[in-house]
């Protein structure tokens, strides 16, 4: 059988298979999947359990008593579809283009791990110590899985994701960290006709804030700060006496969030009005993803890989976050999109370029000879 009538089985099964992030049962199932295909090839499989609101994870290597890895794989085995949608739109191919429920984000890329260890010279299999970690719920940020990650990618000289790469073909050597922040804004109410006066406008208060806060934008460096969510008030005859901002922000490099947080923080403890009490909090943090020296010479392999395989990678920085975030915490060099090209993702015009399958797993499979 042809490596892509054999690889196209395999992911028909996947795609098949009602795997939303709630439905633990499905994902499971997944990483079960994946643990019978491993363990076909000589890989140590354990299925890891992340508590009962998401389903199992794999951790699957080579040589199970290593406490470090040479490289370190990662995709994950959850979509954003509800139950039901891999009956209603099951797998089809049209040309070189496959379809269905999270064909490309991220089961492409699950099995191209596979097939890429599977063609792995032996040499390479008993030189180097191989880690793949499949995550159950990155659709829903990684919640339950982001430490697990960031454990072993601190344990990792290396890290490859295969989300699909972009539509185009090209890799990802960078992603902004993401850090969300809540600012609260206590005032006192009051009738807005009879005794405005008598009222402090948490609202009022919000507003100035935001716009100071707007200031703190640095769109020539990619820094930014955005206000997304504005709530205050009840009626509108009645001063506000509460007010919630919620900021999203991105950056570039850790030390960047850091500035953008104490500046935040600064600004929050100004005095925004009489009687205005402010709180800041910070609800989450994702740490950048950065294209540093290691990462670029880590590219620079990747790139030769390919070369050799028979195309050419291009590589683009991108404002969004992935579980390559998590495996960048502790300093680890991460590539993403190593996965299949594809697009569309989470709507049901979701493809995979079938184009791309055999030579993504061939550059896998090179770059390890290459490491």
């Amino acid at each position: 059988m042809s490596f892509l009538k054999e690889y196209i089985e395999n992911l028909r099964e996947l795609v098949n298979l009602d795997a939303g992030t709630a439905n633990t049962a499905g994902v499971t199932r997944a990483a079960q999947i994946m643990k019978g295909h491993f363990e076909s090839i000589g890989f140590t499989c354990e299925l890891v359990d992340f508590g009962p609101r998401v389903g199992a994870g794999l951790l699957a290597r080579n040589k199970p008593d290593a406490t470090h890895y040479d490289v370190l794989f990662n995709a994950h085995l959850d979509t954003v579809f509800p139950d039901g949608t891999a009956a209603a739109r099951p797998f089809s191919i049209e040309g070189f283009l496959a379809r269905g429920p999270g064909c490309a984000d991220c089961k492409a890329g699950v099995l191209s791990i596979f097939y890429a260890l599977k063609m792995a010279r032996p040499e390479d299999l008993e030189r180097l110590s191989i880690a793949v970690a499949y995550n159950p719920d990155e659709e829903t940020g990684s919640l339950f899985s982001d430490s697990w990650l960031s454990a072993l990618g601190e344990k990792s000289d290396c890290a490859l994701v295969c989300e699909a790469a972009r539509p185009n073909g090209e890799l990802v050597r960078a992603r902004k960290g993401i850090s969300i922040y809540t600012v609260k804004f206590t005032g006192r109410a009051a009738h807005a006709g009879n005794n405005p006066q008598d009222g402090r406008s948490a609202l009022l208060a919000a507003a100035r804030f935001v716009l100071e806060a707007d200031k703190l934008n640095d769109f020539k460096n990619g820094s930014t700060i955005t206000a997304g969510i504005l709530l205050s008030g009840t009626v509108s005859n009645v001063i506000p006496e509460n007010a919630y901002v919620e900021f999203d922000t991105r950056y570039w490099t850790n030390e960047e969030q850091q500035r953008q947080k104490a500046a935040l923080k600064e600004l929050a403890a100004r005095n925004w009005g009489e009687d205005i009490v402010t709180t800041f909090e910070q609800n989450t943090f994702k740490a950048a993803m950065p294209f540093s020296d290691a990462t670029k010479a880590l590219v620079e392999k990747m790139s030769a890989a390919a070369r050799e395989v028979g195309f050419t990678a291009e590589f683009v920085e991108a404002g969004g976050a992935s579980d390559g975030n998590n495996l960048a915490l502790m300093g680890t060099p991460v590539i993403d999109g190593c996965g299949p090209s594809g697009g569309g993702y989470h709507t049901d015009h979701e493809y995979l370029r079938l184009d791309t399958v055999e030579e993504r797993s061939l550059m896998l499979k090179k770059f390890l000879e290459l490491l």
